[in-house]
């Protein structure tokens, strides 16, 4: 903070230094007057046009002082924008507001995105988003690494190379905020996400499945329908109804018991490629935080710098 204190004494000194040729320029013109007052015209003449140097150097001194208060102006006002800004403002940066005109808090949303090294990690619970027309913010909170519906158990969100965050203003359809896995797809069963969340569960048919009957046609039977089950998706008692006679019960066990989310991650939890790298982040909020039209919202840091800034 002591350079912009630098910069506002030496704003000072240079309005002073402006005032004094405009002091000296009055009492010329003082003396000047009174002179040409006491002596004949052509002595006035004389001194008017010796004056005209003096005025144009005062002039020229004064615009010069102009110039070099707005440089310093900008200097500071670039001084004090850098001390306002986070260690994080090159690391991590928002996108604008989707959804802002929406009546539905949970069609709303922004994204975060982030610029890190290999080994580099960022804690952005506690950092919180505020308004500077309407001064609301949201602080954003904690999320679920290995989430389960409307069950918390939830961490500081630790952001690492490459992840994202899709913040929404609303609520979670599953009742908490989470970081997405290979078997999240499962959560959009039933239920609506803003943007929708990625459908890339295992299918059911590639699992390591087991012998439904040791006769081998009602096996195959079994095997082809669970390859004709899409990806993230369950079956319910209407379709356990409606399979043939034939079908063993084991078929239908398996079907029910083995093809959700809650099995997903227990057969795949230990897979390299099983945490995702987005965070589904939600701020529980109802009412405004900002406006529609106009505004300029800034992410802040857990120290109050700003990391980022989107205007609109």
């Amino acid at each position: 903070m002591k350079e912009p204190i630098v910069v506002v004494l030496a704003l000072l000194v240079l309005v002073g230094l402006a005032y004094s040729p405009l002091k000296k320029a009055n009492l010329n013109k003082s003396s000047s007057t009174n002179t040409s007052s006491s002596v004949g015209t052509a002595t006035r003449a004389t001194n008017q046009n010796l004056g005209s140097s003096p005025n144009k150097e005062v002039a020229a001194e004064i615009k010069a002082t102009e110039a070099t208060i707005k440089k310093l102006e900008e200097s500071l006002s670039k001084k004090t924008k850098e001390a306002r800004l986070s260690p994080y403002s090159t690391k991590i940066s928002m996108s604008g507001i989707s959804g802002r005109k929406q009546t539905d808090p949970n069609r709303e949303y922004m994204t975060i995105t982030t610029r890190l090294g290999t080994k580099e990690t960022v804690k952005i619970t506690g950092w919180y988003l505020k308004s500077e027309v309407t001064g609301y913010y949201a602080v954003i909170g904690k999320a679920s690494v290995l989430p389960f519906p409307f069950t918390r158990a939830e961490d500081d969100v630790v952001l690492q190379q490459k992840d994202k965050v899709i913040l929404t203003k609303g609520f979670s359809p599953i009742g908490i905020s989470f970081r997405t896995n290979k078997c999240t797809g499962y959560f959009e069963e039933n239920r609506t996400f803003t943007p929708s969340l990625s459908l890339k569960c295992p299918l059911a048919k590639d699992e390591n499945l087991p012998t439904f009957s040791s006769v081998y046609d009602r096996n195959d039977e079994c095997v082809r329908i669970i390859g004709r089950i899409s990806r993230c998706t369950t079956k319910d008692s209407e379709f356990m109804r409606d399979l043939p006679d034939t079908v063993s019960s084991s078929c239908k066990t398996y079907i029910n018991t083995q093809v959700n989310y809650n099995a997903c991650v227990a057969k795949h939890f230990s897979d390299t490629d099983f945490p995702g790298n987005e965070y589904r982040l939600y701020l529980n909020k109802f009412g405004p935080l900002w406006r529609t039209t106009h505004d300029t919202i800034n992410l802040h840091d857990e120290n109050g710098l700003i990391v980022d800034t989107i205007s609109y």
